[in-house]
């Protein structure tokens, strides 16, 4: 569930008068940007709003909330059954009904004062003047904020009666010790749901099979241990900081509304930097848990990151958005990423390079941006919408002729003046269309070469049957977009401007906008309606079944 609740900072540090901020508050909230931008102020500023007892301070003036007013709220300050005063006429009928749904942008300066900023919509001093003694609540007040510190780790604790987890991560030995060994707490807490969620996020390089605590007698302190199947009892101390980053991280959404006795709903977690000391692949999995988790529990998580999985995992997300926090002509300024113009301006900043298809699951190698669509459409079919562009694989485009400059020969073999696609990704697919104008039509010799070479490997090859991709649109497709009634369908080695232009649907002589048309073709593709390709079933399963390898 979206929070219609927006917050904007200006005038605060490096802010100035633009300043940045999000109209709404999605399920993950990723805010990206250099060392030292502002991205812990905008976190500040959230905090700040959570707070159910405000006092003075001086973030107070600098946060601007946005928020639609409702029925309920303007009838506390618009009464049905006042008709006098400086309004004139029925005070709700004529004047406060008007500004149902309307965006009102406030200041909560504490000490319940709203500060008023601007109203979307039209309205009359007297309107402006009732709607200004609107009680200063947000929809934020409710919630609780918790944070997760980018300076953060785990040590060895004495028991105290004390229950928290701080922001560092203090607290956490106690939180699992209690668990595992006082009567008034669940250990399944710790010995089924983190364990399980430990191994979800690390599988498949370590399956953990215990989580205890055990005692320094010289220290006199507790100790967290985590066993593995191979392995006994591993000291906390004795892993990698990778691996306390997640614990804290699943001890804060899992354990701490339990001993909190609050509803995961309630809360907005705020986690910095998770992917310090973390592997690419090991971020993935936490970033697609995490979404997992808010999507499921209804919570909302805010990350400051300098990691550009995360744009592979939430920039096409509908449950999230991305905030880049950047320099301004007059200060730190934000753009919520869309995925286009401004995205070279977010890699830029998270230092992207070329090198980082290393880390992707796995590549496709298509011809252009029109198979892609076609491809990405039916690894959605057949595998039921379970994987996903930029989170389980990513497109490359070889273009034609470029493919006799790809080498995928196995990395001991020298390669001077070709790409070598298994040192770019071992993981690999690549598509080809045959070019066959006959069912006996022979292959170009760089595509029978790519399939001598790519075989026994864990890449894939699938040169069409037909002549090009085109040829596995069916004729529902085209008839629903070109609206049309009873067309045959295309041949396996036709031209798709030759069918076009037999059955009346364009005279061109070049089949032109294959990008916007391919999206208008794969709107209408169902497993049934391309069952009339029986390769097309096949050469999907084995694809799917390979990206699933993948990210295993």
């Amino acid at each position: 569930m979206t929070i219609d609740t927006g917050f904007h900072l200006k005038n605060y540090k490096s802010f100035g008068p633009t300043g940045a901020g999000i109209r709404s508050i999605k399920f993950v909230n990723v805010i990206i940007g250099r060392n030292n931008i502002g991205k812990s102020s905008l976190l500040l500023a959230l905090d700040y709003l959570c707070r159910e007892n405000k006092s003075d301070s001086t973030i107070s003036s600098c946060v601007e909330i946005t928020e639609k007013l409702n029925e309920s709220k303007l009838k506390s300050v618009f009464r049905e059954n006042y008709n006098d005063g400086p309004l004139g006429n029925n005070h709700w009928f004529d004047h406060g009904l008007n500004f149902v749904g309307a965006d009102l942008t406030w200041k909560d300066l504490g000490s319940n004062k709203l500060e008023f900023v601007k109203l979307d919509q039209e309205a009359s001093e007297a309107e402006i003047s009732h709607i200004s003694a609107l009680p200063s609540s947000s929809a934020l007040r409710n919630m609780s904020h918790i944070k997760l510190d980018a300076d953060r780790d785990i040590t060895p604790e004495s028991i105290t009666g004390d229950m928290f987890l701080s922001s560092s991560g203090a607290g956490a030995t106690q939180v699992i010790h209690k668990y595992l060994h006082h009567v008034e707490f669940d250990r399944t807490f710790i010995q089924k749901n983190l364990l399980n969620a430990l191994n979800q996020i690390f599988s498949p390089d370590i399956t953990f099979n215990e989580v205890v605590t055990r005692f320094h007698s010289q220290t006199g302190k507790w100790e967290i241990y985590l066993g593995e199947e191979s392995k006994g009892p591993i000291a906390l101390s004795s892993s990698g900081s990778g691996l306390k980053t997640v614990i804290l991280t699943l001890l804060n959404l899992l354990v701490r509304p339990n001993f909190e006795n609050r509803s995961s709903s309630s809360y907005i977690f705020s986690l910095e930097e998770l992917e310090n000391n973390l592997h690419p692949a090991l971020q993935r999995n936490l970033f697609v848990f995490l979404e997992d988790f808010a999507v499921g529990n209804g919570c909302h998580i805010f990350l400051t990151t300098h990691s550009n999985v995360a744009i592979d995992i939430f920039g096409s997300s509908p449950h999230a958005q991305i905030l880049h926090v950047m320099r301004g002509a007059d200060g730190i300024v934000g753009t919520v990423y869309s995925g286009e113009a401004e995205g070279h301006g977010v890699l830029d900043d998270l230092g992207v390079r070329a090198s980082d298809l290393l880390q992707a699951n796995g590549l496709i190698w298509v011809e252009g941006p029109s198979d892609r669509v076609f491809l990405k459409k039916w690894i959605e079919i057949w595998s039921n919408g379970s994987l996903t562009e930029g989170r389980h694989y990513q497109f490359v485009f070889y273009g034609g002729s470029v493919l006799a400059n790809i080498n995928t020969r196995l990395p001991e073999i020298e390669t001077r003046e070709a790409i070598s696609a298994f040192q770019i990704n071992r993981n690999f697919a690549f598509i080809c269309d045959s070019d066959r104008k006959s069912p006996n039509g022979t292959l170009k010799p760089r595509v029978a070469q790519l399939i001598k070479d790519v075989a026994g490997s864990r890449g894939m090859v699938w040169v069409t049957r037909c002549t090009e991709v085109e040829n596995y649109i069916p004729r529902e497709a085209f008839e629903a977009a070109h609206s049309k009634v009873n067309l045959p369908q295309i041949g396996e080695y036709e031209k798709i401007q030759d069918y076009l232009q037999k059955n009346n649907i364009s005279d061109a002589t070049n089949y032109t906008n294959k990008h916007s048309k391919a999206f208008k073709y794969a709107e209408y593709f169902s497993r049934e309606n391309l069952a009339f390709r029986p390769e097309l079933e096949q050469q999907m399963a084995e694809l799917v079944k390979k990206i699933k390898t993948w990210n295993s």
